[in-house]
């Protein structure tokens, strides 16, 4: 049985399929950057303290080199900072991109489906279209995801900021 409005949920599932897997690629992406930042900044930690210790610095006077080291950290923590909310903007970016595309489908489906109403069966009755919901929410929902790992990532950061600022004063 060929329903219309089973053809045009397919239809509309089909054109925003790319739309969706971009978005989460995309997320994904964002989500391997902060990784990796998160690593060197890890990293960079453990080899300065390595360092350090090697180079007998904590021996010397207790205070000499503290204002040095508070304005390193103040530096590295702004960097940090500035790499997050890169990211940040960058999935926001992608995320207005993916809901601008969505609305436009959406429109453009709903256009259709109203062009041909008295000739569609009921949507209750149409697993397809029931399935194609499901399928949305779920990909809805790992963007979601995606875009509140990066703002807990980001806030963060800007704990970490307000931390350095007041370890510095």
């Amino acid at each position: 049985m060929h329903s219309p409005a089973i053809e045009h949920s397919a239809a509309f599932g089909q054109r925003t399929f790319d739309i969706f897997t971009n978005l989460q690629l995309d997320g994904l992406a964002c989500l391997q950057k902060l990784g990796e930042l998160n690593l060197a900044a890890l990293k960079a930690s453990v080899t300065e303290s390595k360092s350090a210790l090697s180079a007998g610095q904590f021996n010397a006077a207790p205070f000499a080199g503290v204002s040095d080291l508070q304005q390193q950290l103040v530096q590295r923590t702004l960097s940090y900072a500035q790499h997050v909310k890169e990211i940040d903007a960058q999935f926001t970016a992608a995320l207005t991109k993916a809901g601008e595309s969505l609305r436009e489908e959406f429109g453009a489906n709903v256009a259709q489906l109203g062009s041909g109403f008295g000739q569609t069966t009921p949507f209750s009755s149409d697993s397809a279209f029931g399935a194609m919901q499901s399928v949305m929410a779920s990909m809805i929902h790992s963007s979601n995801v995606v875009q509140d790992s990066i703002k807990r990532a980001s806030g963060m950061a800007g704990t970490a900021l307000t931390s350095a600022d007041d370890a510095a004063k």
